[in-house]
């Protein structure tokens, strides 16, 4: 799955976080590479590959693994089209 992701993707979380809940919409931000370092409430080695995101409705950012989320993919051309057809 994580061929499927790009940085700037829009994901759905499947799992709750202790910052944001399960079905959130977020936002992928980096790349994270099984056995990296990861920052959150302390440090730990990340158990799997995943990604940084952030929810853009509250700020909140935190990691999940890849099969974590769910991709929302075409949801941002689609806001982008919509916003286009708006200012035209």
């Amino acid at each position: 799955m994580s061929n499927q992701f790009q940085p700037g993707d829009l994901a759905l979380t499947k799992v709750f976080d202790a910052d944001i809940p399960a079905g959130s919409q977020v936002e992928l931000i980096e790349r994270i590479e099984k056995g990296a370092l990861v920052r959150g409430k302390g440090y730990f080695r990340a158990p799997s590959p995943g990604w940084y995101v952030i929810q853009q409705s509250s700020g909140v950012s935190t990691a999940y693994a890849d099969h974590e989320l769910i991709p929302l993919r075409g949801e941002r051309d689609l806001a982008e089209q919509k916003a286009k057809a708006v200012s035209a």
